[in-house]
């Protein structure tokens, strides 16, 4: 092969891998550019020929997009330049990418050295690889980055492949922690871990499988947690690659569902007793007129007894005794519906115990140990004592009867105690009680205990698991308790005994409850992002928000609302009139409304604040919803808290 024939084969395939040749002395002039050079630089429309071109600087084919000179520095201080992406804007405005490969060469014509430029065009490669990477970047962050769903893929070996960083924080278990399903048998349970395996081999064989599945798991931190997931097989070449796993954490709807019917069903349980109580008064009152006719034609008969035989006085006797019995039954539904009249006295709850124990104590056969754990100094309690010990008498005896026939133990304890409004929802016929404090009563029994069907029906009237002793018992225990507006707590265990304990207010303890839809909150805090967040976050739970941009317009809604306003949250730093003086004109007006300060302080420079001004808490920014609601639910159950 000649050397001619060899220059158009090579030439030739320059073209065909769009490379380009170029040299130029060490200040920029081009000495040499070949035709495929001109195309790169997309110039070819504007010289017919390279050797136009010649004794033209190189900065004169293009639009820097690098500094000028970056390569010639580059080539001294590294010798040479290999597979470096060199981008430009060609004077036609097109952004283009070139594989730019260069060395410093001598010239033997010229004499003297310059650089050489070998240059491949890869715009079309490094567009898709940029797309590509755009792409990717895209799917991770779609992926790491959506709300409680928790993205996972299997392969066929159920391997885990993608773990995303929800699934993180469902499972609490980070992506480099787990490398197969078999890594969460302490979230799922082998049934759950063998059906999910099932469902993968299914769809790894190309079967089908329904979709959608709610599973109950618990997480690393032993958490419960509810989802829902599906499985996608991913198809490449006709086959199944892996399966995607999309789980969606629907524990808080479940739990509000739940709550929901938690409240639903005591909503009901209370709407049932109020129309057993209905229907009980209406009967107590009209077996009292009847019993009161029996009862008086009974007496008048026994006063004019002395000339009627002994047989008729004894039976008269009787019929007044059985009249006597009827009537305490009656006094039992009255108390059951909350009708009884109470005889209101304010005493001492530890008396009123300690009485109730004493006539108590002769029933007790051998075998049985009654232990008293009374906390001494209790406050008072303001009801009807005669009632309250009749309980106490129920809960004693119900203990007796409970024990096997060779006894057992009775522990009888008073404490006092703080509820919550949270406490109240989970106690028993707490419906007319507010959070406060209470002294409660607390019988325990090592005996037989409650079966879980039968806690829901101990307290219905003439319901017993006993065979013997049907009648009002517990159903007037609790009519006490609600009466009283206090409440009950049961915890008891089939074959480990049972635990009745009756909370009633203390004296003097329980100021007017203010719910969440009647509670009014004033935000004053400059800041239009931080108002949204108090406005969305409080308007949720219920409570009627006020806003207000600065100290002025503050004090103005405080003047405007007054007793009205429950709670304040003030920031401090504000313009005009800052968060000190706007909370010392506030107190002139309302001296005593909670007021918690909204702030980037640390707490040791709240508490150099003058103190006469009354902050109650504060908030440090940053804060979070969680932290927010529970202050604000403690100061407007208790407005007193400091």
């Amino acid at each position: 092969m000649d050397s001619e024939e060899f220059l158009k084969i090579f030439n030739e395939a320059m073209d065909f891998a769009s490379i380009g040749l170029v040299r130029y002395r060490m200040n920029g002039e081009i000495v040499f550019i070949d035709r495929n050079a001109l195309k790169l630089f997309e110039i070819d429309n504007l010289y017919s020929s390279p050797e136009e071109v010649i004794g033209k600087n190189i900065s004169d084919l293009q639009k820097y997009i690098l500094p000028p000179g970056f390569i010639r520095k580059k080539l001294q201080e590294e010798g040479s330049v290999k597979a470096f992406e060199y981008p430009l804007e060609t004077l036609q405005s097109h952004k283009k990418w070139f594989l730019h490969y260069s060395y410093i060469t001598r010239d033997e014509r010229l004499q003297e050295d310059c650089v050489q430029v070998i240059l491949q065009d890869i715009t079309e490669l490094k567009e898709t690889k940029i797309n590509l990477e755009w792409a990717l970047n895209r799917f991770d962050a779609i992926l790491n980055t959506v709300n409680k769903i928790a993205i996972q893929s299997f392969d066929k070996n159920h391997n885990i492949i993608i773990w995303n960083k929800y699934s993180e924080s469902l499972y609490g278990i980070k992506a480099k922690d787990i490398k197969n399903l078999d890594d969460l048998k302490n979230c799922y349970s082998n049934y759950q871990i063998e059906t999910l395996k099932n469902h993968l081999n299914q769809l790894f064989n190309g079967k089908r499988i329904n979709g959608l599945f709610l599973w109950d798991i618990r997480n690393k931190k032993g958490e419960e947690k509810w989802i829902h997931f599906t499985l996608m097989p991913v198809i490449r070449e006709g086959k199944v690659d892996e399966v995607l796993c999309i789980q969606i954490d629907t524990t808080e709807e479940f739990q509000q569902r739940k709550e929901r019917d938690t409240v639903l069903a005591r909503m009901e349980h209370v709407r049932r007793l109020e129309s057993i109580g209905v229907l009980a008064s209406g009967i107590a009152h009209e077996f009292n007129n009847i019993l009161m006719g029996i009862m008086g034609h009974t007496e008048l008969a026994l006063m004019n007894s002395e000339n009627l035989p002994k047989r008729i006085q004894d039976n008269l006797e009787q019929i007044r005794k059985s009249t006597e019995r009827a009537a305490k039954l009656t006094r039992q539904l009255l108390t059951y519906s909350g009708k009884e009249r109470e005889t209101i006295q304010i005493f001492d709850f530890n008396d009123m115990v300690n009485h109730t124990i004493d006539t108590f104590y002769p029933s007790l056969h051998k075998g049985v140990r009654l232990l008293q754990q009374i906390q001494p100094n209790l406050p008072l309690v303001e009801g009807d004592s005669s009632q309250i010990h009749q309980s106490i008498s129920h809960l004693l005896v119900n203990a007796l009867e409970a024990l096997p026939p060779e006894g057992g133990t009775i522990t009888v304890q008073t404490g006092k105690k703080t509820l919550t409004a949270e406490d109240l929802q989970n106690l028993r016929f707490a419906d007319k009680a507010n959070p406060g404090d209470y002294v409660f009563i607390s019988i325990s029994d090592t005996g037989c205990g409650i079966k879980e069907e039968d806690k829901e029906r101990i307290f219905e009237p003439f319901f017993s698991s006993k065979f013997l002793g049907r009648g009002l018992g517990l159903a007037s225990v609790s009519g006490v308790a609600r009466t009283h507006k206090g409440a009950i707590q049961i915890e008891s265990k089939p074959g480990q005994g049972s635990t009745f304990t009756l909370f009633f207010p203390c004296f003097g303890s329980q100021k007017e409850w203010v719910s969440p839809e009647k509670a009014l909150i004033l935000i004053i805090d400059d800041e239009e992002d931080v108002l949204k967040f108090f406005n969305a976050i409080l308007q949720k739970e219920g409570y009627k928000v006020i806003n207000a941009v600065n100290g002025i317009e503050g004090i103005d809604k405080v003047k405007d609302y007054r007793e009205q306003i429950r709670l304040i949250i003030l920031d401090i730093k504000m313009p005009g009139l800052n968060g000190i003086e706007t909370l010392r004109q506030i107190r002139k007006i309302l001296p005593n409304v909670p007021v918690i300060i909204s702030t980037g302080y640390s707490e040791d420079s709240i508490n150099v604040f003058d103190p006469e001004l009354k902050i109650n808490d504060f908030l440090t920014k940053p804060f979070g919803t969680k932290e927010i609601l529970q202050k604000i639910r403690m100061f407007i159950t208790n407005p007193s808290t400091k």
